[in-house]
């Protein structure tokens, strides 16, 4: 049965077509072009930047939020600090692939990553153009990949796109193109684009339950994520929530159709997360079909600030997704600011796309009616994904009142004084 509670803070929803048969069907041709993304997993933790990032268990604020345990799947570092998203695991992975497929038809040989990171193929890549519409970590993410495996690269930003972030992805060496309009606008515009130049649009939107090449290609490459908590988690079939950030729907589609993919039934509860003013995903759910946002997008947490839901991996939230909250960006902010202070516990840098989810704790323990929505009770199992970093440093020390550099710092610290056990965090940070 679905349930829906709305106040002047939060509204949620419980869809009744959660984990029904015929959703399950729906969803069954995305689902089953999304298997097998273990060759994904494999080929990227080959790479030079590769490392296993950490999974934090933050027993104290379990204790403080009435749970029993709450873990936090930390992206901050991932490839680095300029990078600090688990974007910069899906683009460059299909970027790779896309390069390799593009040598071997010129030359009947296909070359592996290395050959291409070695410039021996570069007279063939250099002629071709990747491009993305993205708030930031997914052009972040391609410009990395262009430049790592030897391609060009567009990117495409509304006007709500922060200076700080367009300059990154400069750097990075994509030329960058602001657009008048929102996020779906410069979508259709980097889409047209690659139509008319012979382009290749890298996006995990899929408008072919994933037929396509590229968008599977990246999803497969998130699932590194997915695979790394799972392995470090002393239990995982004891779960009992997954929180995720959602924008077009694409990422909780991919960790939670990962989680049910390695784990056997009752399943744990799958949370999207998403901003009031760009709520796509709890409209289409509220709906049951793919419906737009109505709010005006605008929020600060920008990674999050689309108008629609990717139609294949609706299907899959339809079928998995257990819960929809919105919240305001109040509750992003509470959630950045309680992860760097730590009280207690590893202090953690997380951007303002990926907080949210520990914004909804934190409310949660003191609102009961949203506490009871959700199900979170002493005996709750709960696992947060933070998918970001500081991708925005002027605006990351705006909210937390100090520096992405001091957190990390005291986390070093913290993991200095902490003596060396086998625990997720000291043995994988």
């Amino acid at each position: 049965m679905a349930t829906l509670a709305e106040n002047p803070s939060f509204s949620h929803f419980s869809p009744p077509t959660a984990r029904r048969k015929d959703a399950q069907a729906a969803a069954s041709v995305a689902i089953g072009r999304l298997a097998g993304w273990e060759s994904a997993v494999s080929e990227i933790r080959t790479w030079p930047e590769y490392r296993t990032e950490p999974l934090h268990d933050l027993a104290a604020s379990a204790r403080r939020l009435g749970l029993q345990k709450l873990w936090f799947k930390d992206e901050s570092q991932r490839f680095g600090r300029d990078l600090g998203s688990f974007k910069a695991l899906g683009a460059p992975y299909a970027v790779a692939m896309l390069l390799a497929g593009v040598v071997e038809q010129a030359t009947g040989q296909r070359p592996s990553t290395d050959d291409l990171r070695s410039g021996r193929f570069r007279s063939i890549t250099e002629r071709v153009t990747v491009c993305v519409a993205t708030d930031g970590n997914q052009g972040r993410g391609l410009a990395f990949a262009a430049r790592t495996f030897g391609c060009r690269c567009v990117v495409y930003i509304h006007g709500h796109v922060s200076a700080g972030r367009k300059e990154a992805m400069e750097r990075l060496g994509a030329i960058v193109i602001r657009i008048d309009g929102e996020y779906e606008a410069s979508v259709g515009r980097a889409r047209e684009d690659a139509r008319m130049n012979g382009w290749h649009f890298v996006s995990s939107t899929s408008w072919d339950d994933y037929a396509s090449n590229l968008p599977r290609d990246v999803m497969s490459g998130y699932m590194v994520m997915v695979e790394e908590a799972l392995a470090q988690l002393p239990d995982p079939a004891s779960l009992t929530h997954v929180f995720m950030a959602a924008g077009v729907g694409s990422i909780p589609a991919a960790v939670f159709l990962g989680i049910a993919g390695r784990l056997k039934h009752p399943l744990p509860r799958f949370i999207v997360v998403e901003p009031r003013e760009a709520d796509c995903c709890y409209q289409s759910a509220v709906a049951g079909k793919p419906t737009p946002s109505s709010g005006s997008l605008h929020t600060i947490q920008a990674g999050l600030a689309c108008r629609e839901v990717s139609p294949a991996a609706w299907k899959i939230l339809d079928w998995l997704a257990s819960d929809f909250v919105t919240i305001p960006d109040t509750w992003a902010e509470d959630g950045m600011r309680a992860l760097a202070a730590g009280q207690g516990d590893m202090p953690i840098v997380c951007g303002e796309s990926s907080a949210g989810s520990m914004g909804v704790l934190i409310h949660a323990g003191a609102d009961a009616t949203l506490r009871t929505a959700l199900g979170l009770t002493s005996d709750s199992r709960v696992l947060l994904f933070g998918c970001e970093g500081a991708t925005d440093p002027d605006i990351y020390r705006r909210i937390v009142g100090d520096s992405a550099d001091a957190v990390f710092d005291r986390q070093n610290d913290s993991l200095s004084e902490r003596p060396s056990t086998s625990g997720t965090q000291e043995a994988c940070a």
